[in-house]
């Protein structure tokens, strides 16, 4: 088993980072920049929103202090731990230019908040802050409580990195622009007297969006704090870090520039038809909104919504089983399982090739090949009548994974569960490719019974012992000989499918496996700082996300303790 510590890096912190921008997301804006009372209050930052913007995000509320002081002390750590970690420490000593200043800002920034002086930074804890599309282009706009200190902040980072900042004026404002190499995307920030601006745009919306973050180009109609208030109300959010996305607006704003790229590939006509026929879906999937459940100091509840309409959402709420999976294992460090009514999810796809069929034919799209598309229905209700169809549930957990200094497994707890309503025809389809396990006896009180070696290939590798048991409606594979118990599971919301990372565990494993590597490998330089990445397992907590649908469309809830 060859691992190389640089995809097995980048894993890491692709966990690590996606688990944070979703579980944090009602923080975000607070913890990192912010605003403060005598900054900008939330009004005045949506005085800029366009009443028809396709997306907004915002945090109008300030983190409850108990939240807020918890979060401060992990950020502290967290600035601690990446300032004397040595990757950090090469970066900042190799890194040139730009870079070198990024690094120099990060440690201000840094020192501020572990001394406890983030005022120092002209930003503050109390912020109020808004994403948003202005012309489809994005627009950030936080409140600062000094701009002076933003600046002086900048400065030093500027003398300790020996890189200039090229401020530039726009009005009376200090502001900088930068344009990627190829010319292409411009990047603008302006900072106002109580709060900064921020757009990404085209070179050639530059200037129009240049003068909107000055509040020199206004919007027609602005959305309005009432607006804001009833979209909390309705989705029952808590003000720290919500949103939505209208997809049906955004692709209306889209349609010229697809349009323009389009010209050439198809005429006129058939590429109205095939954008009527995208219309038509975003008829049925409309819009995503997300934001705060919960917010307490060690526990985050927070959701993401796919809102659809009523024949869709029907549609979903058939396809879980309303059983679930009735059995977990206890403090694994990672599970997945899925609870898919497969017989009604062939239904349900069935029904979505005929809509995109008729959908193709009545607008006129070349693109939709109907064909094709019964030819690739008829494969799957193939495959989904004479295998799927059998299966309830699948649930996977892994509790432990080490290896030797040959990297290879010297010890794996994992389990594999198989929910049915036929335990029996699940084993006889299994004894036609391995025909000694059609021969085991396995008892349907759960009694574990160890697989005979040989029957897995494991190719030259010592393998792991497997282990079976049968329930009335299960069968459940163990791999290694601690055979992590299963334990009772029920909840009151049919799920579609769920997963669970101990982050702490996860990391712990990572750094185990890195550890475990020979020492060539080791003094190869591309080597992660272990230490690092344990401590920032230590910060990760527990995640737990459930899938599920109700008659708004599909819905799936993160929960994140600490």
């Amino acid at each position: 088993m060859k691992i190389h510590s640089k995809k097995l890096l980048g894993v890491t912190l692709a966990v690590a980072l996606s688990t944070t921008s979703v579980v944090n997301a009602e923080g975000f804006f607070s913890n990192l920049f912010g605003g403060s009372k005598d900054g900008a209050d939330f009004k005045s930052l949506l005085v800029h929103v366009p009443a028809d913007t396709a997306y907004l995000i915002a945090n109008k509320e300030s983190i409850p202090e108990k939240v807020m002081n918890y979060q401060m002390q992990k950020s502290k750590d967290i600035m601690a731990m990446l300032g004397d970690s040595d990757a950090f420490k090469k970066a900042a000593t190799d890194s040139k230019g730009p870079g070198k200043f990024f690094i120099a800002l990060f440690e201000e920034y840094g020192d501020l908040i572990g001394s406890g002086k983030i005022a120092e930074s002209g930003f503050s804890t109390k912020a109020k802050s808004v994403f948003y599309g202005y012309e489809m282009m994005p627009v950030m706009r936080m409140g600062i409580a000094d701009k002076d200190k933003v600046m002086a902040m900048i400065k030093r980072a500027e003398a300790k990195s020996d890189y200039k900042v090229a401020f530039s004026k726009c009005g009376e404002f200090d502001c900088f622009e930068s344009t990627d190499p190829k010319g292409q995307m411009a990047i603008s920030a302006v900072f106002l007297k109580d709060q900064l601006a921020l757009s990404l745009s085209t070179v050639d919306k530059k200037e129009g969006l240049k003068k909107h973050l000055m509040g020199e180009a206004s919007p027609k109609s602005s959305y309005t704090e009432a607006n804001w208030d009833a979209f909390l109300k309705e989705n029952n959010y808590e003000g720290y870090g919500d949103g939505f996305i209208n997809l049906k607006s955004a692709f209306t704003f889209a349609k010229p520039m697809i349009m323009q790229q389009a010209k050439g590939s198809m005429d006129d006509k058939s590429l109205n038809g095939c954008l009527a026929v995208a219309d038509n879906h975003f008829d049925n999937f409309s819009e995503i909104v997300f934001g705060t459940k919960k917010l307490e100091e060690k526990a985050i509840d927070y959701e993401v919504l796919f809102k659809t309409s009523s024949p869709v959402s029907t549609a979903l709420q058939t396809l879980a089983n309303e059983t679930n999976i009735s059995q977990r294992t206890e403090n694994a460090i990672f599970d997945y399982g899925i609870n898919i009514n497969f017989t009604k999810l062939r239904n349900a796809l069935t029904q979505y090739s005929s809509f995109l069929i008729k959908s193709g034919e009545d607008n006129g799209c070349p693109a939709i090949k109907a064909q094709d598309i019964r030819k690739s229905m008829g494969g799957m209700a193939m495959v989904m009548n004479m295998g799927l169809s059998q299966f309830n549930s699948i649930y996977a957990s892994l509790s432990d994974i080490q290896l030797d200094d040959r990297m290879q497994p010297k010890k794996i707890d994992a389990v594999l569960s198989l929910g049915s309503n036929d335990p029996a025809g699940l084993i006889a389809m299994a004894g036609m490719m391995a025909p000694p396990i059609a021969s085991l006896k396995l008892p349907e009180d759960g009694t574990v019974v160890k697989l005979p070696e040989g029957i897995i290939p494991s190719r030259g590798m010592k393998a792991p012992d497997v282990f079976l048991s049968r329930t009335e409606k299960a069968i459940n594979i163990f791999i290694g000989n601690d055979k992590p118990a299963l334990k009772a599971h029920s909840n009151e919301t049919s799920e579609i499918s769920f997963t669970s990372m101990d982050i702490e565990g996860y990391m712990n494993i990572i750094t185990n496996i890195m550890d475990a590597m020979p020492a060539a490998a080791k003094k190869s330089g591309d080597m992660p700082d272990l230490e690092m990445l344990k401590n920032i397992g230590k910060a990760g907590g527990k995640m737990y996300s459930t899938t599920s649908a109700d008659k708004r469309g599909l819905v799936i809830n993160y929960h994140l303790k600490y």
